[in-house]
């Protein structure tokens, strides 16, 4: 009985002992970019609308228990639009999580001649989820050249890793 009851023990163990984060560097070949994923990433594309653009929207995300770490990547048709379409991203990732924000930050940067623009921001739902948890978006929108990227973590406010979405966010360049 007593060696049954330590394999039992043993065996539900072997799942705790897993890490939760299992980061590998990710390449997206469609998409000039690099990041940290959390765990095995799935990738889509699909035709979107940002402002007066039709856009092929490459999305690459891995889950992790309810929190969803995301990146999406557009080529413009028109560079000079980028700001504008970071915006036009913002307002309706928001639109779609019926939420407002609670922190942001711009900046601008200039290297290898291409101008670095980036929009750091954290939202929260207005309603909760069907656990009664607020869904929380946490950002980071980047426009380089003709290109525009969605860096996002989103999922139930009290399961999001601040660590993690650090190492997340840091991880990603654009090339």
């Amino acid at each position: 009985m007593f060696k049954l009851t330590l394999i039992i023990v043993l065996i539900t163990s072997i799942p705790a002992c897993s890490p939760r984060f299992d980061w590998r560097d990710v390449h997206d070949g469609l998409s000039p970019y690099a990041v940290l994923m959390p765990g095995k990433p799935a990738t889509m594309s699909r035709e979107i609308r940002l402002g007066p653009q039709t856009v092929t929207m490459n999305m690459t995300a891995a889950q992790i228990g309810h929190v969803n770490f995301a990146v999406g990547a557009a080529k413009l048709t028109d560079a000079a639009g980028a700001q504008t379409m970071l915006v036009t991203m913002k307002q309706g990732l928001l639109l779609n999580l019926a939420g407002h924000l609670t922190h942001e930050k711009i900046s601008a940067a200039s290297s290898d001649g291409k101008m670095t623009l980036t929009d750091e921001f954290d939202a929260i739902s207005s309603s909760a989820d069907s656990s009664g948890t607020p869904v929380r978006m946490t950002g980071k929108l980047v426009g380089r050249g003709d290109w525009v990227f969605q860096v996002l973590v989103v999922g139930p406010e009290k399961e999001i890793d601040n660590d993690a979405a650090e190492t997340f966010f840091s991880s990603f360049k654009p090339v």
